[in-house]
């Protein structure tokens, strides 16, 4: 059974059945105060009857000489025109009638199984019409008789069947107005879980970007707003899984591109020297080549392993200084820029930095090199360094060719190269700057780019190495 069935239908007979009890127990009260009112009126009535009989008894001298029945005879002639309205018999212990008003009938109650005094009553119907009968058994002249009355209750009988009728048919009415109320009710409550359902099974079908709309503020309202958020979340993550994938094909792509590139030249020259004879000089360029080659695939290699191992690896933290720091990765590349004559200009203040030295030192290298290639022959690479708002910030700066502004975006992504042809024949795989961005993210770090073309490239490095809160 559907939700909506089930709050509707539940509702309804929780309604209807409070109405009908209420009813019940409204009309049934009604009744019984009005049938206890006619109860004590014909108390009272039979009482009257004894009382005024033996009040006349009492005033007649003449029951003194005569039959004690006979006396009660003569009293009851005397006072029938007082009880008209009422229908009454009075009998002796025996059962014999002394005196009836009317041909009404009576239930006729023994005197041996009354209890003197003590009234009994009862409701019996005859037809369509519904009598209260009482009896009591009494004293007159000291002689037991039976005293009866009979008074018509049919009326209060039609009154509570009236009043049946009535409840019957406003329960009715009262049950369609609030079917329809409460349809109205379940139709509005049910309709955001709906639009919930609807939008599960777009989301299951791929359409990530389906919300809910819901304006209240009840439970319902938060459950859409928590699903929306849900399902922002899970776009978003749908988004990085996808740029994820693609980029794993293409780096996978790239790393089967860069690997069959040497390969096949390796194999062909190998081929070359198994296959032919070759002179001396031929023969050792083949050899030099299929070495270099290698070497370029070892370092391809090791390099893989490098983006591996830094994306999940957890700094060792180091204090040092920051020309420490600088002046060790210059002094590795200080055969390089000698051999391409480049001069490094640094413009920086010494202070203590916490970081993963040989990590921060491999970032550095990196830098360095691309900034050495960038520049060529007889470049400028100038250094500035220095620490703000709690974080140190290294600053790179190359005289080079520069880059396009659209191509800064790319450059940290593995294997990418703007200039292709340079970076292969530079031995450069395009793997550097993806390991250094890694790096600068487990330093809880950044590394930004700025550059512009025939102007050069500035490469600044920003992370949270400040110790003792120094600023410079």
């Amino acid at each position: 059974m559907k939700l909506s069935w089930k709050i509707f239908s539940n509702t309804f007979l929780v309604v209807l059945f409070s109405l009908t009890l209420e009813g019940v127990v409204l009309l049934s009260m009604t009744f019984h105060k009005t049938y206890l009112l006619e109860v004590e009126r014909e108390k009272e009535n039979i009482e009257n009857i004894h009382r005024e009989l033996v009040t006349v008894l009492a005033n007649d001298s003449s029951t003194l000489y005569k039959e004690p029945m006979k006396s009660v005879e003569e009293a009851v002639d005397v006072l029938k025109d007082n009880w008209k309205e009422e229908s009454y018999r009075i009998s002796d212990k025996s059962g014999k009638v002394i005196f009836q008003n009317d041909d009404a009938e009576f239930s006729g109650i023994k005197a041996d199984r009354l209890s003197p005094y003590r009234i009994v009553y009862g409701v019996e119907k005859k037809g369509d019409e519904y009598f209260l009968q009482m009896t009591v058994l009494a004293k007159l002249l000291d002689e037991p008789v039976v005293l009866e009355t009979q008074r018509d209750l049919t009326h209060i009988f039609d009154e509570k069947e009236e009043q049946q009728k009535v409840f019957m048919i406003t329960v009715i009415a009262v049950g369609i107005l609030s079917a329809l109320i409460n349809a109205v009710n379940v139709i509005k409550l049910t309709k955001p879980i709906h639009n919930l359902i609807d939008a599960v099974k777009k989301i299951r079908s791929g359409d990530y970007t389906e919300r809910v709309k819901y304006k209240e503020k009840d439970e319902v309202g938060i459950l859409a707003s928590d699903f929306n958020r849900m399902a922002e979340q899970l776009e978003e993550k749908i988004r990085l899984l996808k740029e994820t994938a693609k980029k794993q094909e293409e780096l996978a792509g790239s790393l089967a591109h860069e690997i069959r590139t040497p390969l096949t030249a390796m194999i062909g020259y190998a081929d070359l020297i198994k296959r032919s004879k070759m002179e001396e000089e031929d023969f050792l360029y083949a050899v030099d080549y299929i070495i270099s080659e290698g070497k370029r695939l070892e370092t391809l290699s090791n390099r893989m392993m490098q983006l591996l191992i830094h994306k999940n690896a957890m700094p060792s933290d180091t204090v040092s200084t920051v020309q420490n720091l600088l002046d060790d990765a210059l002094e590795a590349m200080k055969p390089v820029f000698v051999k391409r004559n480049i001069t490094v200009k640094k413009s920086s203040t010494d202070f203590p930095v916490r970081a993963d030295m040989e990590l921060m030192k491999n970032v550095l290298l990196n830098i360095l090199d691309n900034g050495g290639k960038a520049a060529g022959r007889n470049g400028e690479i100038t250094i500035e360094t220095g620490c703000k708002e709690g974080k140190v910030w290294i600053s790179i700066r190359d005289n080079g060719i520069g880059m396009p502004k659209e191509e800064l975006s790319k450059i940290r992504e593995a294997f990418y190269r703007v200039d292709k042809s340079r970076s292969r024949a530079e031995g450069g795989a395009g793997l550097g700057l993806a390991i250094c961005s890694n790096i600068m993210k487990i330093h809880k770090g950044e590394m930004l780019f700025e550059s512009e073309v025939g102007k050069g490239t500035t490469v600044t490095l920003i992370w949270k190495g400040i110790v003792d809160g120094q600023e410079v």
